[in-house]
């Protein structure tokens, strides 16, 4: 329990860091040091956790071999790829990335065996951890003086630093409230607190302005309250909260001073207080109307059998409005149709950050994005292109030229692993995937207890909003998920293992030996990442010396990272010396030949020259879109 709960705080602390996300782009971010500092921890712990739950059942389990054979497997696979790709050092990122994944995989597998009632335990610990960043998210906009800062955007995105991120914390704290909030020896002030709770979550939810937090949301609710008993509670608590942060998202919405983006904190202070009010208000509302709907329905319950022909009735309520509508105005209807097939399709002009977004169904440019990473599947279809080389990939394949539409992820996890890895990362990630249903549909033909929908609300949730997003790049989210299989996993098979069936002692040593093996694979990139920083800041001062010696040590911790060799040559040309600079930045181009960066600074060193002309060349093959060479090509025709 002791060790749940440091985990678990570990965890909030690595969501409040930017959510751990690392882009690959050689910026020491305290994403990137997070994400470092959690495989750390977390490598010597999941070498720790499964020496201790050895004897249990769940790690010899058929779905346990399978999820974490896919899982690790996509690392050591990852890992591989570095030798075909685009970007070595991109998919060494990638790699340590599923790495830290995966272990999140053991540790929940390991010790939910070991905890009793872990499913319970594990939503409503992610629920605590999720708290401080969820409230943090809030406190932004609120007191911006105090935790928030100037020229923040109007989507709530503090501290994980992305909205949609932000959005999925708060959504995968929703099963520990509906638990706590429902549960055999809950009271009317659980049920109470459950609903002010939701409130608070509903209310960043929507600030985030994000679709698929909502997606996620609603799935959440499906998966927890079609699965688990106590549905009158927990559709209480729902309605309470929905209703409690009406109050709240009305006045986040509708408000010029929270919508608008790139205002300085002190222009935002009123609006935030008016905002925290209501949000207490609301929750004061929320926990009212919980209170009230458990009164009105008394001893009454909800069996999945009344809720699936609710469900039904209300479907059929609204297909027969909508049909008599279409038939009374069949030219309004028409026009609503065709607007809405232009967002879809993507021409309707793009989808801007403000509270519109949340009723459209602009897919804001992912279906271009989709369709570069499903050229690029099909164009290296068995092996991919390098786990983690989407950003190249999208130069090469986007159709616009516009800088500002560029991406790291094509937003949807088939088409990443499918662009990255190839088929044989789509099998490895199909063998994760399948063994967490594995597990789940043995837990409830078993008869396991029903707090099982709980962790699988998790997991279901964000692997909904990564077909969506670039969540697979967040590890905090990517961790809270597997480990939230992993208790699934362990849930279909409780207790000790049958004799002769424990998990065999070389199996544990082997965990220990890679631990300090995963562990030094995520710090040397960091670490030459941090020399790379401080070479840009010695740039900044006017040393190139102290640059060119950053960039040394840093290429030599990597080898595979394009980053040091930028940096020297940004240097060369600092300290005047153009021989240096386009040494640098051939060496740029030799570690990696299919980035056009490289090429593009080569040309800037040679300048108007027949190599410089060539190197331009270059830069349009690689990026057919790139306006800058287009100019310097046409400037010399």
């Amino acid at each position: 329990m002791i060790a749940g709960g440091l985990l678990l705080a570990a965890w909030a602390v690595l969501a409040a860091l930017s959510g751990g996300i690392d882009l690959g782009d050689g910026l020491a971010t305290r994403g990137a040091t997070a994400a470092m500092l959690a495989t750390l921890i977390a490598a010597p712990f999941a070498a720790w956790a499964l020496m201790r739950a050895r004897d249990r059942a769940a790690p010899r389990s058929g779905p346990a071999l399978l999820a974490i054979g896919g899982l690790g497997g996509l690392a050591l696979w990852a890992g591989i790829s570095i030798a075909w790709s685009l970007a070595g050092d991109l998919s060494w990122t990638e790699a340590n990335r599923i790495a830290l994944a995966t272990l999140a995989l053991v540790i929940g597998i390991a010790l939910a065996s070991l905890v009793p009632k872990a499913p319970e335990r594990f939503a409503v610990g992610l629920a605590i951890a999720a708290a401080p960043v969820v409230i943090w998210g809030l406190l932004a906009r609120c007191l911006p003086t105090v935790f928030g800062s100037d020229f923040e955007p109007s989507r709530l995105q503090a501290p994980v630093g992305y909205w949609n991120a932000l959005a999925l914390v708060a959504v995968i704290a929703v099963p520990g409230i509906l638990w706590w909030a429902s549960r055999a020896r809950a009271d009317e002030r659980d049920l109470m607190g459950g609903a002010a709770a939701l409130a608070v979550v509903v209310t960043v939810l929507v600030l985030t302005y994000s679709r698929s937090g909502l997606l996620a949301f609603i799935a959440v609710l499906v998966i927890v309250i079609g699965l688990m008993p106590g549905r009158v509670r927990q559709g209480s608590a729902v309605v309470g909260g929905i209703i409690g942060a009406i109050l709240p998202v009305w006045f986040g919405l509708t408000t010029d001073e929270l919508t608008d983006d790139a205002l300085i904190a002190a222009d935002r202070s009123d609006a935030g207080l008016g905002l925290l009010w209501r949000i207490a208000l609301g929750m004061l509302i929320a926990a009212g109307v919980a209170w009230g709907i458990r009164r009105l329905m008394g001893g009454g319950r909800l069996t999945r059998r009344r809720v699936g022909i609710g469900a039904v009735v209300v479907a059929l309520a609204l297909v027969t409005v909508a049909g008599a509508y279409a038939l009374a105005k069949p030219r309004e209807v028409g026009t609503w149709v065709s607007a809405r097939t232009a967002e879809v399709t993507g021409t309707s002009g793009g989808l801007a950050n403000t509270p519109g977004r949340l009723g459209s169904l602009d897919t804001n440019q992912r279906l271009d994005w989709w369709g570069e990473a499903a050229r690029s599947v099909r164009g290296n279809a068995l092996l991919g292109e390098g786990a983690g080389t989407f950003p190249l990939v999208h130069l090469r394949e986007r159709a616009s030229g516009e800088d500002r539409l560029n991406v790291r992820q094509p937003h949807n996890l088939v088409l990443e692993i499918g662009s990255g890895l190839g088929l044989v990362g789509l099998a490895l990630l199909g063998c994760l995937i399948a063994g967490v249903a594995w597990a789940a549909v043995r837990a409830f033909q078993d008869r396991a207890p029903p707090t099982v929908a709980l962790p699988l609300a998790v997991f279901g949730a964000f692997l909904l909003q990564s077909q969506l997003d670039w969540s697979w790049t967040v590890p905090a989210l990517t961790t809270a998920a597997m480990a939230a299989g992993g208790v699934v996993i362990a849930s279909a098979a409780p207790g000790p293992a049958a004799p002769g069936r424990a998990l065999p002692r070389p199996v544990v040593a082997g965990a220990w030996a890679l631990a300090p093996i995963i562990v030094l694979s995520a710090v040397v990139p960091w670490w030459s990442q941090e020399k790379v920083a401080s070479g840009n800041q010695a740039i900044s001062a006017g040393q190139p010396a102290i640059a060119v010696e950053r960039a040394i040590e840093a290429s030599e911790l990597n080898p595979l990272a394009v980053q040091p060799w930028l940096l020297r040559a940004r240097a060369a040309a600092l300290a005047g010396s153009p021989v240096d600079m386009r040494m640098a930045a051939r060496r740029a181009t030799e570690v990696q030949a299919d980035n056009p960066a490289a090429w593009t600074l080569l040309a800037i060193s040679y300048g108007d020259t027949a190599a410089g002309r060539a190197a331009w060349q270059q830069v349009l093959v690689l990026s057919p879109q790139d306006q800058r060479a287009r100019l310097a090509l046409e400037a010399t025709d």
